[in-house]
């Protein structure tokens, strides 16, 4: 179901020119007619696309001396459909226009008949041009013409000639499966295929309609024998979300029955899609079902759509049962000897929903030997001990203790321990931690795993600094470095630590940073190097580490710079007033280094010519766009369209709405910023974001208003 782009190689042949009679041509096939200045040839040819799949162009073209008039229409293979009209028009457009030494930029959107469209009028040498691309649900028409400047009539004739048939109705086929207990109609015998791609194991029949493109598909999932669920509800939820699109879409959400089960209808519109996806989706036995189709909205419940998934029926009982109880099988099966069996029940095992009733029987389990001990990781073992760091359980604080020793062959078991008290979060589960942690083998490679063992995010704020304290002569230990420093740090930050209370380990902290700034120096590449600078601007430093810092702030990073000039101000030092400029002219850097400075009051310094909520308004919005699109540093064009003030969630808050080109579909789009505090300059709002709708330039209060009634209705 991938898009796939129509590769176009149009080919103009020169035939000496004599007068014809028009003609009207009819492709009951292409179910399409128009009228030609004379007999066109018709001719098939395949294209293969970069990857590898075939499709059919079948070409419609009459030529002459200076004219030449075609109707282009493609085929796709089985199963595959267009799942983004706007994207597959833009590039297929851009394609043929290229090809034509033409100005893409001269396209303009279109709808024929209903169906989505870009179309192209301009002059070419000695005369004049139109085409039209059209796209009918799964099949692209590409309507062009070339005309000599006085049969410009012509020209126009033959393009409002063109005109949609109906297709003709399907022929069904029934089909019929044993092995997966259903029978339904297709339009043709369909395709079979495995799609194990999700991680699921899923068997696909795909149904091609030959007289308009459309596909009707079922999709048969196969669940584990230890799946459960609560009810039918349940289980109709979790398949239903998981055909949910993204954030803007409209579904049409009922529900039906099939041959007696209960099942979910869906009916999906994507943003600005034309099309709309329709689901149907239920389960009997261990199997799930989806009938799914992808259809304009006046055929999406019509008599073809209906036809098919109206059809489907069991002829059969598949086996197992999603409702019953799977906890005694997982606990039987995880500690099989036989390694398929094991196998499947680990995969389930931290899916289960276990209870805290449950706590003894586990750790039972662990206290055995098992043949995958040794195992670097993932081990039958680790993956139970996962289960009772998410009961986070002080049941498991003593046990934990006690099985510790003996799970020193395998720093991941070791780890997975350690994960447990810190989620237990207590002051004994982290009492127990800090007099662990330095009999563990580090995992090799993943310091960052440690990191979340210290997180302030993690460890309850009344616990930060006792844990610290007991845990800070672990600086020492590499792979521990990284979450130490950020707890040090967020306590310093919040007043909750006094610098003077790590004086014993203040050489460790100077060595740590030297050390790090050279190999930044040298390969631009930290890792506690950003925690390691803000602790620094807590203590006087010499004029060795001043250099350094001065020498770090010159090499351009867009989050560690930011710190380090910081860190040159707080030490009452100035920094060099072109980096400060740059960091605030960034947008991928503006609202960072403002906040940064904002962090330690001393936001005065920002340079004046950025420091407006304009100008950070800005900046949030390029930062939320590069978390969007998943881009490594853009700058993106936006431009503010309007800004008032309202109240928002009881208090009165400056907003924006904006405008932002995208790129990829070559459009403006809208979103918001803020909601800020009136009179005041802040670095961050707490709506910023947007739902990629259309900037039609007018309309902006309107659409701000809507959109936060939606963020509010969301949050209750």
């Amino acid at each position: 179901m991938r898009i796939y782009l129509l590769s176009l190689f149009i080919l103009i042949s020169q035939y000496g020119w004599t007068q014809k009679s028009w003609k009207t041509f009819v492709s009951e096939k292409g179910a399409f007619s128009a009228d030609f200045p004379g007999e066109p040839q018709v001719t098939t040819v395949n294209r293969e696309t970069p990857d590898g799949v075939t499709i059919k162009i079948n070409l419609h073209m009459y030529t002459a001396e200076s004219v030449v008039a075609y109707v282009i229409y493609n085929e796709f293979p089985v199963g595959f459909n267009i799942l983004d009209d706007s994207l597959y028009l833009s590039q297929v457009s851009k394609e043929v226009i290229a090809r034509i030494s033409q100005d893409t930029t001269a396209l303009k959107a279109l709808v024929f008949d209903g169906f989505p469209g870009r179309k192209f009028s301009g002059n070419v040498k000695d005369g004049v041009t139109e085409l039209n691309v059209i796209l009918r649900t799964n099949r692209a028409y590409i309507v062009t013409g070339f005309f000599p400047e006085k049969r410009k009539a012509d020209l126009a004739k033959f393009m409002k000639s063109f005109k949609f048939l109906p297709y003709k109705k399907p022929e069904w086929a029934s089909h019929q499966s044993s092995e997966n207990y259903f029978k339904a109609d297709f339009p043709t015998e369909p395709t079979e295929e495995e799609d194990n791609s999700s991680g699921t194991n899923m068997q696909v029949y795909y149904g091609q309609d030959i007289y308009s493109g459309n596909n009707y598909s079922l999709a048969i999932e196969k669940y584990s024998i230890y799946t459960q669920y609560k009810n039918d509800s349940a289980v109709l939820a979790s398949r239903a979300n998981a055909y949910k699109l993204r954030g803007d879409s409209i579904i049409q959400e009922r529900d039906v029955q099939v041959d007696g089960r209960p099942a979910k209808d869906l009916i999906i519109r994507q943003g600005n899609n034309h099309f709309q996806f329709r689901v149907r989706t239920f389960t009997r036995g261990l199997f799930g079902y989806t009938l799914f189709t992808f259809l304009p909205p006046d055929e999406i419940q019509g008599e073809t759509a209906n036809h098919f998934f109206n059809s489907f029926r069991f002829n059969g009982v598949p086996p197992g049962d999603l409702l019953s109880d799977k906890k005694s099988l997982l606990l039987k099966d995880i500690v099989s000897s036989d390694t398929s069996v094991w196998k499947k029940a680990k995969s389930a095992f931290s899916e289960y929903e276990f209870k805290e009733t449950d706590i003894e029987a586990i750790q039972n389990l662990i206290t055995k030997t098992y043949s995958d001990d040794r195992e670097s990781e993932d081990s039958r073992k680790e993956v139970m001990l996962n289960v009772l760091r998410d009961l986070a359980s002080e049941k498991s604080i003593t046990f934990i203790e006690k099985v510790f020793p003996s799970l020193s062959a395998n720093p991941s078991q070791e780890y997975a321990a350690l994960k447990v008290l810190s989620s237990i979060n207590t002051r004994q589960s982290l009492a127990v931690l800090a007099k662990l942690l330095p009999k563990h083998k580090p995992v090799k490679d993943d310091s960052w795993k440690y990191t979340s063992i210290f997180s302030p995010y993690v460890v309850d704020s009344a616990l930060q600094k006792s844990f610290l304290l007991n845990t800070v002569k672990f600086l020492s230990i590499p792979e521990y470095k990284g979450g130490l420093y950020m707890l040090t740090n967020h306590l310093l930050k919040n007043k909750t630590l006094l610098f003077g209370e790590l004086a014993t380990y203040k050489k460790i902290i100077l060595q740590d940073f030297e050390s790090e700034s050279q190999t930044y120096l040298k390969d631009s590449t930290y890792q506690n190097l950003n925690d390691i600078v803000d602790i620094l601007g807590y203590d006087q430093l010499t004029e060795k580490e001043i250099s350094t810092l001065y020498k770090v702030s010159r090499q351009y990073d867009l989050y560690l710079t930011p710190r380090v000039v910081t860190t040159l101000l707080r030490l009452k030092r100035k920094p060099d007033e072109a980096i400060m400029m740059n960091l605030a002219k960034d947008l991928a850097s503006r609202t960072n280094f403002y906040s940064t400075l904002s962090d330690y009051g001393i936001e005065r310094y920002f340079p004046v010519k950025y420091a407006s909520q304009d100008s950070l308004a800005i900046g949030e919005f390029n930062d939320y766009l590069v978390g969007e699109y998943d881009s490594d540093y853009t700058s993106f064009q936006i431009e503010i369209v309007y800004k008032t003030e309202r109240d928002y969630k009881g208090e009165r808050k400056k907003f924006y709405v904006v405008k932002f080109f995208d790129p990829y579909d070559e459009v403006w789009y809208r979103g918001i910023c803020g909601g800020y505090t009136p009179a005041k300059i802040e670095a961050w709002g707490n709506a910023t974001s947007s739902d990629f709708t259309i900037d039609t330039g007018k309309g902006h209060d309107e659409y701000l208003k809507m959109y936060l009634e939606e963020i509010q209705k969301a949050a209750e």
